[in-house]
């Protein structure tokens, strides 16, 4: 017999190799299945691949920032409703517009009180919403409660921010970030005062002051002089010529009984600054927490003036509670408006992130055309080369076997 094996397991190791090569691209639907095939296409589909895993991780970022984007929307939208009411009335501003009636007893104005104490304990847990483990108004660090109750909340009301005026920077294309959502500070303090570069700013004893940068600054202890805090709530180490301290030039002092007899309530200490001229874009706002006024509210409906540190003083009359609902109703409008303008702030932000989406969706789709259109197998190129190889299979199999055939033997025959 001729030794033919070698020679034709070598041809038919081709053939197998080849086989497989069909097979795998028509399982796949892939024309390489390695780098060693083709590197220059390789190269370009490790490329193409990086891309689409770096928009689907976006989408995905973008997408968890549209839940608590509608999540704050939701909760902004309730607490309009608390402050204001709606079509079918409601709110704390119904309350004090009823309260202001002359019809209305000490008795009414007492389940008035009730009433408000419900609407702020429903405004605390609206403000404390937060979305798979993060608070939605609380500025940069999202693990803290947004706002939370003094020890005493029973008796002084008192309401503290956790949180800062900076907010999250969520990434919607490779190095661009935009603003996420909204703080506390633009949605349940309203700006009692302003101050620009180079003119005077007051404000008022507990107030939180927020520059334009969104960095707080605190009044030292002796009360001279304002400074600033930077984002970890340390005192701030300056850049070069950066100021970071401004003296106070003059203050009066708080006034906790002598004002009660003709306000109603006492007289927190306030304080007077010049706005340094550099940079000339620099604003100072003084930022009121709303529920410190509710307080003062609630206890003048219940027959009482507030102390400076939020509890019950003397008993007040009937012009007395007037006057003090009635400041309360102009400081209800000041927060409506501050909250309403914070809504259209995250309404502004929201719709940056629903285009970034859309724009991410189109990018997703481009990759994935070009993807297959670059890795993708020829099918009917894959069938017409399976059909060819079938036909060298049996023509390879039949040399095989005349050649079997071919002995000495046969041949003396």
């Amino acid at each position: 017999m001729i030794d033919t094996s070698r020679n034709m397991l070598y041809h038919l190791g081709n053939l197998n190799a080849e086989s497989r090569r069909i097979s795998e691209q028509t399982g796949t639907g892939k024309s390489i299945n390695t780098g060693s095939e083709n590197s220059i296409l390789h190269s370009n589909v490790i490329n193409l691949e990086d891309k689409l895993r770096v928009t689907t991780g976006l989408m995905l970022q973008i997408s968890k920032t549209q839940v608590m984007n509608s999540s704050a929307d939701t909760s902004l939208k309730e607490l309009k409703i608390a402050l204001g009411g709606d079509e079918f009335g409601g709110g704390i501003q119904d309350d004090l517009l009823k309260a202001l009636n002359s019809g209305m007893h000490r008795s009414d104005k007492l389940a008035l009180a009730t009433n408000l104490r419900g609407i702020r304990d429903n405004m605390f847990d609206l403000m404390n919403v937060k979305v798979d483990g993060e608070f939605v108004f609380t500025g940069s660090d999202t693990t803290v409660q947004t706002i939370e109750k003094d020890p005493d909340y029973a008796d002084n009301g008192k309401i503290t921010y956790n949180g800062d005026g900076f907010l999250r920077e969520v990434a919607v294309q490779p190095n661009s970030y935009r603003d996420r959502g909204v703080t506390a500070y633009e949605t349940m303090f309203y700006t009692s005062s302003k101050g620009i570069a180079s003119e005077p700013f007051t404000f008022q004893e507990g107030e939180r002051i927020i520059d334009n940068e969104g960095f707080e600054w605190k009044l030292n202890v002796a009360g001279t002089e304002l400074q600033k805090y930077d984002y970890n709530g340390n005192i701030y180490h300056p850049l070069e010529n950066d100021v970071t301290s401004i003296a106070i030039t003059s203050s009066t002092v708080a006034d906790e009984s002598a004002a009660i007899a003709g306000t109603g309530q006492s007289v927190r200490a306030t304080y007077t600054l010049n706005v340094p001229g550099n940079p000339l874009n620099r604003l100072f706002e003084a930022k009121h927490n709303y529920f410190d006024d509710l307080n003062v509210t609630i206890n003048a409906l219940e027959g009482y003036a507030t102390k400076l540190d939020g509890t019950k003083g003397a008993e007040i009359d009937d012009e007395l509670v007037r006057q003090t609902v009635s400041n309360g109703l102009e400081q209800n409008e000041k927060q409506i408006d501050a909250t309403s303008i914070g809504h259209g702030e995250l309404g502004g932000r929201n719709k940056v992130f629903e285009v970034a989406y859309e724009k991410l969706t189109a990018q997703k789709t481009h990759y994935d055309i070009l993807i297959l259109e670059t890795t993708g197998a020829d099918l009917a190129k894959l069938a017409m080369e399976s059909k060819a190889l079938e036909l060298t299979y049996q023509s390879l199999y039949t040399t095989i076997s005349k050649m079997n055939n071919l002995s000495l033997l046969n041949y003396i025959k």
